[in-house]
């Protein structure tokens, strides 16, 4: 989602929110000109005429498969504000931690130019190849910049593909800390369009688990949901006590606190955002600590290399070959010291 459209799907929130109609909002919207003319143009051609909000926008084409599920099947136009909310919010964490990540690497990538730059420099002293080295170096660095900084994130756009690689690390020891706390922020956004005085509704536990098909929690929230209390019992977790333990104590305190104070989405969002800052961090540390690692290890082999090859007035390694010019070179330098 671009800038753009996460703030014409915010606007069309706030404008449903307040009681306006579906065609009511698109027709507001498109007051502000530009591109919100041709958007909300778009939605209007591809949702269902005569149909209340949540059903209509969940015929057209603004979202993906897996956030259908945070769409409210039936109920008034004002029912698919919060979940709209939800969608920009969850995309705009998404995109952002897309970003910090890939600028955390643009750094170890820049030492790893350099030293492939540095690598094929000794070849100048003897006959050996120059340029073919320099251009191998830079053609599999440009491969592994297009699969990190385009091929990677494009991947992980695709939800089958997010979902397949998120299942992968949520059996990896280490990698399962960072899906963990990944799947507690993306319930802790599940659930808050589903809030109603001050307890999860079953749906909102079904969609978070159609969200999370790709974690050990997705079991216990269809679980959680079919053994539901009628409404009207407030209980102190908002509906979640049957996962409460595979939930982290920050996440069981924030429900326990927005019960409380009958603030229960306003701090489920606190804390959805306390958990993307978090693992938005570690994850870029994580990376940047790996990159940096790789470049060591690429500058190491490189300096094994250049001794390796008998530089003038440097020390080979046993079984280190030596060029009939380095061996010249070496001569000369000997004759001058003496």
């Amino acid at each position: 989602m671009t800038t753009t459209d996460a703030a014409l799907l915010e606007a069309l929130g706030d404008c449903l929110g307040s009681g306006d109609t579906l065609p009511q909002a698109l027709g507001k919207v498109s007051m502000a000109g530009g591109t919100a003319g041709w958007w909300t143009e778009h939605v209007r051609r591809s949702a269902p005429a005569d149909v209340p909000a949540p059903a209509a926008l969940r015929g057209t084409r603004l979202f993906e498969p897996d956030e259908l599920s945070l769409l409210p099947q039936e109920g008034p136009d004002a029912a698919a504000a919060p979940s709209l909310h939800a969608l920009v919010l969850r995309r705009r964490r998404g995109s952002a931690r897309r970003r910090a990540v890939l600028w955390g690497l643009v750094a170890p990538f820049g030492f790893a130019v350099l030293t492939v730059m540095l690598d094929p420099l000794p070849n100048l002293i003897g006959d050996a190849p120059f340029l073919w080295p320099e251009v191998r170096g830079f053609l599999e660095l440009c491969v592994l910049g297009a699969a990190i900084f385009a091929g990677l994130p494009a991947l992980l756009r695709r939800p089958g593909a997010r979902a397949r690689i998120l299942s992968m690390c949520s059996v990896v020891p280490g990698l399962r800390w960072f899906t963990t706390l990944h799947a507690e922020e993306e319930l802790t956004t599940a659930v808050v369009p589903f809030i109603v005085e001050e307890q999860v509704m079953p749906a909102g536990l079904l969609a978070a688990s159609s969200l999370l098909a790709w974690s050990p929690l997705a079991s216990a929230l269809r679980a959680a949901a079919a053994s539901a209390r009628p409404a009207g019992v407030i209980l102190p977790l908002g509906g979640l006590e049957p996962i409460a333990r595979q939930l982290s104590w920050g996440t069981n305190l924030a429900v326990i606190r927005g019960v409380t104070s009958h603030q229960l989405a306003l701090r489920l969002t606190q804390r959805g955002d306390d958990i993307a800052t978090l693992l938005t961090a570690r994850l870029r540390l994580t990376l940047r600590i790996t990159g940096y690692a790789l470049v060591v290890v690429l500058s190491i082999s490189s300096l094994i290399g250049m001794i390796s090859r008998g530089l003038p007035g440097m020390p080979t390694l046993p079984g280190g070959d030596v060029t009939p010019d380095q061996q010249q070179l070496e001569d000369l330098l000997k004759q001058l010291e003496h």
